[in-house]
Parts: structure tokens; C-alpha cells; sequence
């Protein structure tokens, strides 16, 4: 029986791609609809010459409620309703395809990076059908070994409540993705420091050779002509990885010390990718200072392809700085240390004992 992956970001479908590489079985992938870009990566990974997925399919998701919702009108209240309704229509077409590909395939093992999604859920819930612990978690990135910033017990309670009338008994309002009672193994970057130490589940390290090889490096050339057709040949010596702008806002504007890091560097190609789900092609306004903007959708595990051997990547609580870490040990990887959120301060401890040094940013 083939094996179905679940994704609802360019990061699990890359890091699904590569599982069932090298598993060598037969498999299905599910982009769900969270960011803008994921009908342009199921026609990459389809027509990618090395893809393992005999099978890709779409369901609607977070970018497809927002793209129904934008032509809402009236009072807030009507809006919030329609929207809700928009949510649930596509949320129950969601299901529906899900059911059906389940009937298709009948799969007894299903790989999930957010086991926290209704889609997510469900694909795992029809499996467990067949088989009590069908889910195989794959590395979300930080919150895999942070957890949330804020716990919210009593939000959770409520979510549970509320969504076990929703949906079914099925669902489980969860404090730490990978550890809903589907899962049985996860597969991890690092398995000596994730959070969840249940003994019912396997921890299983990801090898970084799963993409550091031919095949990954053709992905990424066709990913670099796809999004950035204009410059297929790009190198980098500096590349920002931005978290999303929201950060940012909670914990005040990092505008001015941004715009001083690019003039330092200035005679420097330096790079600057945002995160996936920013709505503005430069929010920051960073494409003046000098900084080439990369697009949206190219994750940045793909990106790193394109940094000079040596060259340094600078972020700021992300996963990205993590898997740069990981990927590229020839890379300075360095926190820009701007933001003040929560997150952000556990995420840059974590980072620092992993060898993300501090940047001395100018002030």
C-alpha cells in the first residue's frame, strides 16, 4: 500500500519528498492550500524528474479561505460570518477529498509535519482505520523543540470543546505538534533535543544527505527558474532570512538597524527572502537599501543552494537559521537578534547552543 504525506508547508514537502526518496515506496503527496505558492510546488514536485510521488493532489486551505474571503463586504460582524462560512465550506470540500483519496489508496502509514490541522488530523484519523498509530511526524522545525512561547491551557480547553462538536471525537486540541495519539515515530533533525519524550514514540534522526544530492540540487534549479526565472544563476554572499513581519510588530521595528546592516555590507550581493506567507512583496521596503529580494515561495532550504561557499546567512528566530545550521556547517549562520517577542528570545538560545552565534548588528 503506498504511503501518504501531508503537507501545509514548502518545508514538509520538501523533507516528505526526501523521506520517500529514500524509502523507495510507492507515495502520495497532499499540498493543503496554506500558502499562496502551493499549486506552483505540486506542479514543480510533479514534473520534478526525480519525484517519488506517483501521486499529488491539492485541498483548500488557509490561502484558499483568504482568497474567498477578500471580496467580503459590509459590517464587521457579516463579514466575520460570511467568512466563517467560506471556512467551513471549504474546510467540509477539504475532507471530502481526503475521504476519497483514503478509499483510493488505503494507506497504513501517513507522514505529517502539523498534526495540530484539521487536514492533518483527519487523512490520519481515516488511516488509523486500518492501523492504530498510521502517523509518521516529520520535523516542523522550532516549535518541535520549543513548543509554543505562550501556553494557553484554557484556549486549548476551549478549542477542544468546541471542535470535538465540530468535527468528531477524532480531534485533539494538541500543546506540542507530533504528539497526537496517531503518531507512532517522528522523524527529526535533532531527536536528542525534541520536547516530546513520550516512550510510545519512536524518534527516528533525518540524515542531511536526504537533500544533499543530485536530485535535490535539480529541484532547486528548477524551483530557481520557476520563481526567479530572471535570475537563474544568482550567488549570493549574503543571504536574510526574515520570520514573518508580524514578529516584527509585537516586539518592536527593526526598520533602521536593517537598513544600517545593508549599508555595511554594501558592494556585497546580499539577498533578502521573506517569509512564505507575507502578503506584500516587500513589507520592509529593503529592495531600496540594496538587498535583491527572493521570492516568497522558494523555501529557504532551497535558497542556501545559491550562497557562496563561506558566505554567511543571517535570520532571526526562524527554522530557517536552523536548517542552515544543519544543511550548510560552511555557512556563518548568525541571529540578527532584533525582535523581542517571546518566541523570539526562546528561539535565540536554542539557536545559540546550536551554533547560531550572535551578529553584532550596528545600532
Amino acid at each position: 500500500m503506498p504511503d501518504l504525506h501531508v503537507a501545509t508547508t514548502p518545508l514538509t514537502a520538501l523533507i516528505a519528498a526526501g523521506v520517500a526518496r529514500a524509502e523507495a515506496r510507492e507515495a502520495a503527496l497532499v499540498l493543503v492550500d496554506d500558502y499562496d505558492d502551493a499549486a506552483r510546488w505540486g506542479e514543480l514536485l510533479a514534473a520534478w524528474r526525480d519525484t517519488p510521488f506517483a501521486r499529488i493532489e491539492r485541498v483548500p486551505g488557509r490561502a484558499s479561505e483568504a482568497r474567498a474571503g477578500a471580496a467580503i463586504e459590509g459590517a464587521a460582524l457579516v463579514r466575520r460570518l460570511r467568512r466563517e462560512r467560506i471556512k467551513r465550506t471549504l474546510r467540509a470540500g477539504a475532507f471530502e477529498r481526503l475521504r476519497a483519496l483514503d478509499r483510493a489508496l488505503a494507506p497504513e502509514r501517513v507522514f505529517v509535519g502539523n498534526d495540530r490541522r484539521p487536514e492533518t488530523q483527519y487523512a490520519l484519523h481515516l488511516a488509523a482505520g486500518r492501523r492504530a498509530r498510521p502517523g509518521i511526524y516529520l520535523d516542523d522545525g522550532l516549535f518541535t523543540y520549543l513548543g509554543d512561547a505562550h501556553q494557553r491551557p484554557i484556549a486549548r480547553r476551549l478549542d477542544q470543546f468546541f471542535k470535538r462538536r465540530l468535527y468528531g471525537s477524532w480531534w485533539q486540541s494538541l500543546p506540542l505538534v507530533g504528539t497526537s495519539r496517531f503518531v507512532d515515530e517522528a522523524r527529526l533533525a535533532f531527536p536528542e533535543l525534541a520536547l516530546d519524550a513520550a516512550p510510545e514514540r519512536r524518534r527516528v534522526p533525518l540524515a542531511p544527505a536526504l537533500f544533499a544530492n543530485r536530485a535535490f540540487a535539480r529541484l532547486a534549479r528548477d524551483a530557481w527558474r520557476a520563481f526567479a526565472p530572471s535570475a537563474p544563476r544568482a550567488r549570493f554572499d549574503t543571504l536574510v532570512l526574515l520570520p514573518h513581519t508580524r514578529l516584527f510588530r509585537r516586539g518592536g521595528a527593526p526598520d533602521a538597524r536593517l537598513r544600517r546592516l545593508l549599508a555595511e555590507r554594501a558592494g556585497a550581493r546580499v539577498a533578502v527572502k521573506y517569509h512564505p506567507r507575507e502578503t506584500l512583496p516587500d513589507p520592509l521596503a529593503l529592495a531600496g537599501e540594496g538587498a535583491e529580494l527572493l521570492p516568497h515561495g522558494v523555501p529557504a532550504e532551497l535558497v542556501l543552494a545559491r550562497v557562496a561557499r563561506g558566505g554567511t546567512v543571517l535570520g532571526e528566530a526562524s527554522t530557517a537559521l536552523l536548517a542552515a545550521r544543519w544543511l550548510r556547517p560552511d555557512l556563518a549562520v548568525l541571529d540578527l537578534g532584533l525582535a523581542e517577542a517571546p518566541f523570539a528570545l526562546l528561539a535565540r538560545a536554542f539557536l545559540a547552543a546550536r551554533g547560531v552565534a550572535a551578529f553584532a548588528s550596528p545600532r
